[in-house]
């Protein structure tokens, strides 16, 4: 208390010391606010609609979606895991990587860093940044697909005028979408991450895979364990109804005969559910078997990608 009431004392003799103590730290409050502001990677403001990560070309190619970021500072790598959809074909299936082509800016640009485009799956592509620097803010990234839409293919023959028409409707960005992975986005994770490679990416979209497909082969077992419990309780209900018929008459033997073929009808639903799930059942063994397979294949070097990794350096 006296160590207080003495500098209470002297704040109050030295008016000028007391003024020039309170303009330094005010003072440097305000320099240390502008530094902060000056060297964070967050200073930039993005909007959400720039930070989306699902976004259509519209043209009406297809859609592409960033699943997952992660950023590791340790190692300078940035790990984007994309699905897409073709909507060229009635098939439902991913966009050809090769007729993808990718561009990586940034607002400090360095001849050091890279991107890989590593496609893993039909629908499935990783996407890995290299020597991405400290504080780098920000990256955009865009995606040209050069898919071709049948829509657009003319095969009638046209006029000049006609021709004219076609090329004013074209709107330069139809087949581009671009992405911002940014240190403002919350969607980006921070995590060290080790030097990967194509198999190690495959061999984590099969475990993926074969969790999901091992979920729903419990799941169509567990329905196929409840509709035979059902079909026992229906069975119990119809002989309930066949012994009371041998009291009933009239009417009320007519309603309990119509009670009856409701119950058999249920009992026959309840079958055909059960064979289709049985069915998926073996559909879904095929699946986890086929990715067992190729994920031998990758382990002892034996499978074969189809897609080459694609290569990109910094714009």
């Amino acid at each position: 208390m006296k160590t207080i009431e003495r500098m209470r004392e002297w704040f109050q003799e030295n008016i000028v010391n007391r003024k020039v103590i309170f303009f330094a730290v005010i003072f440097t409050a305000w320099v240390a606010l502008l530094f902060g502001a000056y060297t964070s990677p967050k200073r930039q403001v993005y909007t959400q609609e720039q930070l989306m990560t699902k976004r259509s070309f519209s043209n009406g190619t297809g859609e592409i979606e960033i699943t997952s970021q992660t950023y590791s500072p340790k190692t300078g790598i940035i790990v984007l895991e994309i699905e897409t959809s073709d909507m060229t074909s009635s098939v439902e299936r991913g966009i050809d990587p090769n007729r993808l082509e990718w561009k990586l800016y940034s607002p400090n640009p360095s001849s050091e860093t890279s991107m890989e485009v590593i496609p893993v799956s039909d629908k499935k592509i990783s996407v890995i940044i290299r020597n991405v620097p400290k504080n780098f803010g920000v990256f955009a990234m865009d995606i040209k697909n050069k898919s071709v839409k049948l829509n657009d293919v003319n095969v009638d023959i046209s006029s000049s005028s006609d021709e004219d028409k076609t090329k004013s409707k074209t709107t330069a960005g139809e087949d581009t979408v671009q992405f911002f992975v940014a240190t403002q986005n919350d969607k980006l994770k921070t995590k060290t991450i080790k030097n990967i490679s194509r198999e190690d990416f495959a061999l984590a979209e099969i475990k993926k895979e074969k969790d999901f497909q091992k979920g729903q082969k419990k799941q169509l077992n567990d329905a196929i364990k409840k509709i035979k419990d059902s079909i026992s309780d229906d069975e119990n209900t119809k002989v309930s109804y066949q012994e009371e018929a041998k009291y009933l008459t009239g009417d009320d033997l007519t309603n309990n005969q119509k009670n009856i073929d409701t119950v058999d009808t249920s009992i026959q639903n309840k079958n055909e559910q059960i064979a289709t799930a049985s069915d998926n059942v073996s559909k879904v063994n095929e699946r986890i078997t086929a990715l067992e397979k190729k994920e031998k294949a990758i382990k002892n070097g034996t499978f074969e990608f189809s897609n080459a990794i694609q290569t990109i350096k910094m714009k």
